[in-house]
């Protein structure tokens, strides 16, 4: 960083209230920037909402799916004499062993100052939106505690269970479901199928075969969820063609487009939600794809750990209208099966399933997990106890465990909603609009300076920092009073 003349700054502009130098290369040059990892000790991770199994057993954050650990850029920088420890939440840890502060929150005079030693913004506009959401949301919620909407339906967290059909094997699989009662009522899956009668090639017949064989299994799935789209006709087929090159846009459009009229003529509704099989989900081409077929949401493996968003991707947003929907990983395994190949034991895995619906509950958010029917016996126990926990929590309303779509479809209309807060005498006055209705539109007020408001048109909930004010009934406008203590 260069000052007015073009000389080299000897320290960074904020470097006094953030207390830490992060512009030193008028000293190193070359060497001022390097790559590191992340690492947050459990009662800072938890601080910062980062989900259980999204940190290794050394505290180091886990980037992306299937690739673990993920070296970020940072700036060699340097502390200075007005910050303490206490103030230092996180440390990059460079691959020779040396160690910066990462993140650090202080006061400085009557506010307080946010320093993260990472590119968040990049790694947003390049598929890696969690680590910008997550401390963005502690420090805007859980530091400053502003008054804000919350981006769930009634202010609640919500799950997706996402169940990728792939190929004949489910004939077998779904009545095992049934039979062990895996599958429950009050529970709405995402199912998402691939419709084809053949997997790796024409004439293999290993396809589930929707529109045939597997027709009775599809009809039964429609009790317990939503069905959804999983590629284009042949699982491993498909996704092949797509990574060896023979298939482009036309045929990504073309063989997702055919999945779904099979799935179409069963079902008697529109595919709009989808899972890419094998992951393989080339962007941007396929979500637009996506997008031109009327999808309203999809599964996706990047974006690791983080809420349901509209993705970026090369500094740019990949769609307006269809939002993506990450896995949520155990460390770097998505999957049961994978789990069972990297030796996790049905004790972890039960802490897993458990850690994360306490983790979705507590922090009022939506997070997607997913796995195959026929990886259920490899963890009979932790999925049950994992079914019953989510049940107990459905039952007292401190959860939605819901389909892809029904999130997406509260989001689109969420983001239609304008809203201001302003105050007028020692009221908080929210204003709300949206012309598709305020029903389940959530506002977070901090309790420390509001008393609980009342009325007729609205719920409310609390914890230890907000009153989460829901909108009750199909208004468009609304203003909610809070009376200042």
């Amino acid at each position: 960083m260069k000052d007015i003349k073009g000389h080299f700054l000897n320290e960074a502009l904020f470097s006094e209230i953030t207390g830490i130098n992060y512009i030193t290369y008028d000293r190193l040059r070359a060497d001022a920037y390097t790559t590191g990892y992340i690492r947050m000790e459990k009662k800072n991770s938890e601080f910062f909402q980062i989900p259980y199994g999204k940190t290794d057993k050394n505290y180091y954050i886990l980037g992306g799916y299937a690739y673990g650990n993920l070296k970020y850029p940072i700036s060699r920088n340097e502390l200075l004499h007005n910050i303490s420890s206490d103030e230092i939440y996180a440390d990059v840890i460079t691959e020779e062993g040396e160690q910066f502060p990462a993140v650090a929150i202080r006061s400085y005079g009557k506010g307080t100052v946010f320093y993260v030693n990472l590119p968040l913004g990049y790694l947003k506009a390049y598929s890696d939106d969690f680590i910008l959401r997550t401390f963005l949301r502690t420090f805007l919620f859980k530091v400053v505690k502003i008054p804000h909407l919350q981006n769930t339906r009634d202010g609640k967290g919500g799950l997706v269970i996402n169940w990728h059909i792939d190929s004949s094997i489910d004939w077998k699989s779904i009545p095992f479901m049934l039979e062990k009662e895996y599958l429950r009522k009050g529970i709405d899956y995402s199912f998402h199928i691939t419709a084809g009668d053949f997997r790796d090639k024409p004439g293999d017949s290993l396809g589930f075969d929707a529109c045939g064989k597997g027709r009775s299994f599809t009809e039964t799935l429609l009790n317990y969820g939503i069905i959804g789209s999983h590629g284009g006709w042949a699982h491993n087929w498909f996704p092949g063609n797509v990574q060896n090159g023979n298939f482009g846009k036309k045929e990504i459009y073309e063989y997702i487009k055919k999945n779904n009229e099979c799935l179409e003529s069963i079902t008697g509704y529109k595919m709009i939600e989808y899972a890419a099989p094998n992951g393989v989900h080339p962007q941007p081409v396929t979500t637009e794809a996506l997008e031109e077929l009327g999808f309203l949401a999809y599964y996706y493996t990047g974006d690791t750990g983080s809420a349901p968003n509209r993705t970026f991707l090369d500094g740019k947003m990949v769609s307006e209208k269809v939002f993506a929907f990450p896995i949520l990983t155990f460390e770097k395994f998505a999957s049961l099966l994978e789990m069972k190949q990297a030796g996790k034991t049905e004790d972890e895995v039960k802490r897993w399933f458990i850690e994360t619906l306490d983790y979705i509950v507590k922090n009022r958010t939506v997070r997607l997990i997913y796995s195959h029917p026929y990886d259920i016996p490899l963890y009979p126990d932790a999925f049950k106890s994992f079914l019953d926990y989510a049940e107990q929590l459905r039952a007292t309303d401190n959860i939605e465990i819901k389909s892809m779509s029904y999130f997406a479809e509260f989001l689109n209309r969420f983001l239609k909603t304008k809203f201001t807060f302003k105050r007028e005498g020692r009221k908080l006055i929210a204003v709300l609009k949206n012309p598709e209705g305020l029903d389940g539109i959530t506002v977070a007020i901090p309790k420390k300076n509001h008393k609980k408001p009342t009325s007729a048109d609205i719920s409310i909930q609390e914890d230890e920092d907000y009153y989460y004010i829901s909108i009750k009934g199909n208004l468009n406008e609304k203003n909610i009073y809070v009376d200042a203590l």
